[in-house]
């Protein structure tokens, strides 16, 4: 038996689909936190995404399926990344209302994502701040907290909406399949299986 987390949000649907492009069909039941499958071997729970890697690197689920912005700002290393499933695409961007990137120094930025952003800032020799914010962070810049936002970017019409400018793409975004490192020695057969069925698709 497996047991595989999937996010709730905006990429549930897409992995629903690829799933059953696979011939494995959920057998979903609100009521519980643990469903099954049309394959008695497979079973899975739905989590928040952020806690994918924690769930995963503790061996509580088998494997995660989760976004790779997730992955760029975990701690958890005790999983290894088996699998580019190519959905859920996005990308991670540096935007602003009336700055320009020559302005960043000395600016400050709004994000979730505070790893990747410092990643940035010191793989450009720019000092900044960073304001980690967990809600909408289109509103950081338009109520004058931050001069800049990073944050995800799918079609930029939420960008623009806010009168805010995507000026440099960070890092393009896509959803990832991670294994537990014990479980994928313990349970390899089932799990290469599983891998094979979705890569196949």
């Amino acid at each position: 038996m497996i047991l595989i987390g999937l996010p709730k949000g905006r990429i549930y649907k897409e992995i629903r689909q690829l799933l059953e492009n696979s011939g494995i069909h959920l057998k979903e039941d609100k009521r519980k936190l643990i469903f099954g499958s049309s394959e008695k071997n497979i079973q899975f729970s739905i989590l928040r995404g952020w806690d994918i890697p924690k769930f995963v690197s503790y061996g509580a689920v088998d494997i995660g399926i989760v976004g790779k912005d997730v992955l760029l700002e975990t701690e958890e290393e005790n999983f290894f990344e088996v699998l580019d499933l190519e959905i859920g695409k996005c990308r991670l961007s540096l935007a602003a209302k009336e700055k320009k990137v020559s302005e960043l120094a000395g600016s400050t930025i709004a994000s979730k994502f505070p790893k990747e952003t410092n990643n940035f800032l010191s793989e450009n020799f720019i000092d900044a701040e960073i304001i980690e914010l967990k809600g909408s962070i289109e509103i950081a810049p338009i109520l004058g907290i931050s001069d800049f936002i990073v944050d995800l970017v799918n079609t930029g019409n939420t960008l623009k909406e806010n009168g805010l400018k995507e000026l440099k793409v960070i890092k393009e975004i896509s959803t990832r399949l991670i294994v537990n490192k014990s479980k994928f020695r313990t349970k390899n057969k089932e799990i290469k299986k599983f891998i094979q069925r979705i890569k196949s698709d």
